[in-house]
């Protein structure tokens, strides 16, 4: 299953807010991220969300906003969220080393330097959804697979079929070496195993891959795959 990146906008001037997010939605569209983007007018309508139990990964933050400050709001959200990532975004180079107080990510001045946001998302997106890979040797060549990307695997022969959205590269191994300490890589059939972030439906029968592809789920395995599926979804 696609972790989702969520990101809040706090500006209280309406053309940098709508600017800030085309920006973010581009960048993310890059980096291949998949993001909801959520965008306040205030301080207060912001907070009124988060008071009730709203949560981001990143919040880009005017400092200097009609009728909040920035920084006292972050230190407000800190006592609440720890590990929001806090971007401020401002035209006032003086409150720079106050974003120091609040742990904040970065300090970004207007007009906004799009790379260096960049550079900032690209940076937290990674360690936070950290992009683990399988890594092995095949026809003479090493391949290097984001687990994120396989679909599923299945042995074939002597060999392994490794199934990613756009093609399949071949292990010449075992199924159980490639998944072993592999928690989201899941044993569903003798033959098969399937990443269970990938999956959206699961029968008795089957576990339906985000692209409709079915892959078997025998009856040993069945409930294995129910409690994974399960857990993946209580963590998302």
């Amino acid at each position: 299953m696609v972790k989702l990146y969520r990101i809040a906008i706090c500006e209280d001037e309406e053309v940098f807010r709508a600017e800030l997010k085309e920006i973010i939605a581009e960048i993310c569209k890059r980096l291949c991220i998949e993001k909801s983007i959520s965008v306040f007018e205030t301080g207060e309508e912001f907070w009124s969300g988060f008071s009730d139990g709203a949560r981001y990964d990143l919040l880009l933050l005017d400092i200097i906003m009609d009728e909040t400050n920035g920084l006292e709001l972050a230190r407000r959200i800190r006592e609440y969220d720890p590990n929001v990532s806090i971007i401020f975004v401002t035209s006032n180079p003086e409150f720079a080393l106050h974003g120091y107080d609040v742990n904040a990510l970065h300090y970004l001045m207007k007009p906004l330097d799009a790379g260096k946001l960049e550079q900032l998302i690209a940076s937290d997106y990674q360690s936070r959804f950290k992009c683990n890979f399988i890594v092995f040797k095949s026809g003479g060549q090493i391949q290097r697979v984001p687990i994120r990307d396989i679909i599923c695997l299945e042995t074939v022969g002597r060999r392994v079929e490794i199934t990613l959205p756009d093609k399949t590269v071949v292990y010449s191994g075992k199924l159980s070496e490639l998944i072993e300490d592999k928690e989201q890589l899941i044993r569903c059939h003798k033959a098969f195993a399937v990443n269970i972030r990938n999956i959206k439906e699961l029968t008795r029968s089957d576990a339906i891959a985000m692209n409709g592809k079915a892959i078997p789920v025998s009856r040993t395995y069945l409930k294995d795959v129910q409690q994974a599926l399960l857990k993946e979804i209580r963590d998302v």
